[in-house]
């Protein structure tokens, strides 16, 4: 989706109004070169009075004028709670290194039994911290030394 497309028109009206606003502050343009710019690109000195066909030729002309619209970066999981690429990576080490059954449907039931989750994406950090605890131990079990295993977080 591109910016400013929403699922109605009226937000994506909103949308456009509110990045050529954003351009308008970020190019810090004065108030009478801004109704220049409006004037110039839709013939109207206002976005409250302009269509959405409108503001688009407005952000255009802030777009040449060298406004630059940034994507928002992506929230990472331990961002949001969830647990970190490091812990899924080590949890899915050991499984494959001391589980009898390797399958991922064998690590989801285990994972549901240890964490009440239904699959590891869904594991938060004290969940996977917990995972792997239970793991560590399942190691030891199998004869392998979990302090050893390359990359361990614990």
């Amino acid at each position: 989706m591109k910016h400013g497309q929403a699922k109605n028109p009226a937000e994506r009206r909103a949308k456009l109004i509110q990045l050529i606003h954003v351009g308008r502050n970020k190019l810090g343009l004065p108030d009478d070169v801004y109704r220049a710019l409006l004037q110039g690109a839709a013939g109207k000195e206002s976005c409250a009075d302009m269509t959405v066909p409108e503001l688009d030729r407005v952000l255009k002309a802030i777009k040449a004028a060298g406004f630059r619209v940034e994507k928002r970066m992506p929230l990472r999981r331990e961002e949001t709670g969830g647990a970190n690429a490091e812990q899924l990576s080590y949890i899915k080490g050991m499984w494959e290194l001391a589980a009898r059954n390797k399958t991922e449907k064998a690590l989801d039931a285990f994972i549901k039994r240890i964490a009440h989750v239904d699959n590891i994406r869904f594991l938060d950090v004290r969940a996977a911290q917990k995972m792997i605890l239970a793991l560590r131990a399942m190691t030891e079990k199998a004869g392998y030394d979990p302090g050893g295993i390359p990359g361990g977080i614990l």
